[in-house]
């Protein structure tokens, strides 16, 4: 059974037994339980690792045992083992899809908010999205055109709010944007790595909506981290793959010139940075920084020739 499947399970169960659904920092504790990642690596916005294991996870699982364990301790380590064998037992369907009529109304009204935040009518954009969300919560695309709204305000706090979201629901591209925050406005390059790999496991495990672009950009913001941390050869590898999938993105060329004059390949370089500048467009993020970067080192390399 797949995470997402599970979790709507899980969460359709404790609504019954509870009266709630579960919190969203609890959805995302299930869902890397459930991919056997270690508390330590549980980057979840707003909490520290330590405080999700000692608080958030111990009334957690002593949630999980009594919707789930029927006077067994549900833990971590056989969480999954638990939920599957009460998944057979139970032989509980997954909750049914939304009408189709409702997440057609879903779609409209999240591009109705896209639109309007197109033309900079920032309110009525975000009424259109909020609406969207309360027919369809589970519409990832809202999420993110909300997050993208929020980021191009600079409220950039909650973009990364809105963009877990739209990761936690399987939106992959989600995570290149959470990769790129993290390195742009938090300077933190483990959780940006981490975040970037959840996304390329999403990509390999799931089918993905134009996999390969977002593939692509998965790999050269994972390239950007590992160049900022000294780490030039991992870094070339990543660009060198990410090209193989799209072989148009300015910002991978840009990143690949600066590799190489940290490798000191300098023969590569000018024909990295006229690639940049062939490709990249203003409207593109962080490409419009590259263009007058690629302008100077060319016309520096230039001038010593």
């Amino acid at each position: 059974m797949e995470v997402e499947q599970m979790l709507k399970v899980l969460d359709a169960w404790v609504l019954e037994k509870k009266g709630r659904s579960l919190d969203w920092a609890e959805k995302e504790i299930i869902r890397l339980s459930w991919l056997d990642v270690d508390y330590a690596d549980m980057n979840i916005y707003g909490y520290k690792p330590s405080y999700i294991e000692r608080r958030l996870a111990q009334g957690l699982w002593a949630l999980v045992s009594e919707v789930i364990g029927e006077g067994t301790k549900v833990t971590k380590k056989r969480f999954r083992l638990a939920m599957e064998a009460a998944i057979k037992k139970r032989s509980q369907p997954v909750p049914p899809p939304i009408e189709v009529t409702f997440i057609g109304e879903a779609k409209d009204a999240n591009n109705r908010g896209f639109k309007l935040k197109e033309a900079g009518q920032l309110i009525e954009a975000r009424k259109h999205f909020e609406l969207a969300i309360k027919i369809n919560p589970d519409n990832a695309a809202t999420y993110y055109n909300q997050a993208l709204m929020y980021e191009e305000a600079g409220i950039v706090d909650r973009a990364i709010q809105l963009y877990q979201e739209a990761a936690f629901l399987g939106f992959a591209a989600a995570y290149c944007k959470l990769g790129r925050l993290y390195i742009i406005e938090y300077k933190d390059l483990r959780k940006s790595v981490e975040k970037i790999g959840l996304g390329l496991k999403l990509v390999e495990t799931e089918k993905v909506k134009h996999d390969k672009i977002v593939k692509a950009g998965l790999l050269t913001y994972l390239a950007w981290a590992w160049k900022e941390q000294g780490c030039y050869e991992e870094a070339l590898s990543n660009l060198q793959q990410a090209m193989k999938l799209q072989s148009d993105r300015g910002l991978t060329y840009g990143i690949m010139a600066e590799v190489y004059e940290n490798l000191g390949n300098h023969a590569e370089v000018a024909t990295a940075w006229k690639k940049c500048l062939e490709y990249a467009k203003c409207d593109r993020p962080d490409e419009d920084f590259y263009i007058g970067k690629a302008r100077q080192r060319l016309k520096q390399i230039n001038g010593c020739n």
